[in-house]
């Protein structure tokens, strides 16, 4: 598998510019943190980026620890943190899962490039479309693959299965709904969700999701991390340590991961739906005040 190893070595290079190009400019986050702000950026970050490991996107699980602990302050020094922190972690994930989970590269790559084009063209459009709607057919989506997953599981519907790769009009599908997964960052919404969903109704193994999606966030996050570390939008401590600790999160997360049985991988994706259900519907309610 020659193309995932040069896979491997371009996450790791990006990821490697990116952290050296922050220590570069680390003066310009420069903070004071206590030992108990340490602590608690220490605890955010280690159950963010596991359960981000699992599929619960990071960035909404540091949204709510930041409010329960009152860390970063500025939001614009948030966002950037956030981003800047998951460069590291997300590297790692993708190469540990391409390590761990058998996947053929066709259909990875066709995956990640369609992502990748997808974040890159959904600037041009972000401000045509209403994340009220975007959010809407996400909770549609969801909503459906969550009575779907539930039927499979009382053998009312055979779906799913442990394909490791798909060609034709499978693929084709895929990466259609890949591009469409790769806009959704432009409009404050994660897509490790859908990109689960697509696997799962796709018939591929829900283990092939995770290089993927890890794969994919591992080569936009440093586009848009240099950005940010070059506008000094970051606090220089908060993002070291939760890069850092996010890192043992990962290395813990992985391996339960890839040797998980696929028929608990889909209760566990059950969860996540879940999960992003309800934090839909807040967000609905959210956007319908202001």
């Amino acid at each position: 598998m020659e193309q995932i190893f040069w896979i491997k070595v371009v996450v790791g290079g990006l990821a490697l510019v990116t952290i050296l190009y922050f220590f570069a400019h680390i003066r310009y986050g420069a903070e004071m943190l206590s030992a108990k702000e340490r602590l608690r950026t220490i605890i955010s970050s280690f159950l963010a980026n596991f359960f981000d490991t699992f599929g619960v996107g990071s960035f909404s699980s540091y949204f709510a620890l930041r409010s329960l602990f009152g860390l970063m302050p500025d939001p614009k020094r948030y966002n950037g943190s956030l981003v800047i922190q998951a460069t590291l972690p997300t590297a790692l994930q993708s190469i540990l899962f391409l390590a761990l989970v058998k996947i053929d590269s066709i259909t990875l790559i066709t995956a990640c490039i369609a992502i990748a084009l997808g974040g890159i063209v959904s600037g041009y459009f972000v401000k045509f479309v209403s994340r009220g709607a975007i959010f809407n057919v996400m909770l549609i989506t969801f909503v459906i693959t969550a009575i779907v997953l539930i039927m499979n599981k009382l053998n009312l519907l055979d779906i799913g299965g442990n394909l490791e790769q798909v060609r034709g009009t499978k693929l084709a599908i895929l990466a259609v709904v890949m591009f469409l997964s790769g806009c959704l960052p432009a409009f404050g919404v994660g897509y490790y969700s859908i990109v689960l969903v697509v696997i799962f109704l796709l018939g591929l193994s829900p283990a092939i999701a995770y290089p993927i999606m890890t794969t994919a966030s591992a080569v936009q996050m440093p586009m848009t991390a240099i950005p940010m570390i070059k506008t000094r939008q970051f606090y220089s401590q908060s993002a070291l340590i939760m890069a850092l600790v996010g890192c043992v999160a990962v290395m813990i997360a992985a391996p339960i991961i890839s040797n998980i049985d696929t028929s608990v991988l889909k209760w566990i994706l059950l969860v996540v739906l879940a999960y992003n259900i309800w934090t839909l519907i807040k967000a609905k309610r959210e956007l319908a005040k202001n």
